[in-house]
C-alpha cells in the first residue's frame, strides 16, 4: 500500500463517527437544559424530544459507519422467489 492512497470509505466512516459524536454532545446539552430548574415543563418536553432525535440520528450514522468499515458483513438480501 502506498502512503498516498486514499480510502474514501474509511474517511467517510470517520466523518460519520465525528458527526455522530457531535450529535451525542448536542443531545447531552439539551438534556441538561431540560433538567435545569429554570426550564419550563413545556420547554423540557421539546428539549427532550430534540435530544432523542439527535441520539437517533447519531445511532444511524454509527450504523452506517460500521457498514462502511465492514462491507462484507452487510445484511443478506432476500432471495427472489421463482416459481
Amino acid at each position: 500500500m502506498a502512503t498516498g492512497e486514499v480510502h474514501p470509505q474509511t474517511d467517510e466512516a470517520a466523518a460519520l463517527l465525528k458527526e455522530a459524536e457531535a450529535l451525542e454532545s448536542r443531545a447531552e446539552h439539551k438534556e441538561r437544559k431540560a433538567g435545569a430548574a429554570w426550564c419550563s415543563a413545556e420547554g423540557a418536553v421539546f428539549l427532550e424530544r430534540d435530544a432523542a432525535d439527535c441520539r437517533a440520528k447519531a445511532a444511524a450514522m454509527r450504523a452506517k459507519a460500521q457498514e462502511l468499515c465492514n462491507p462484507g458483513h452487510s445484511v443478506p438480501q432476500k432471495e427472489e422467489c421463482r416459481g
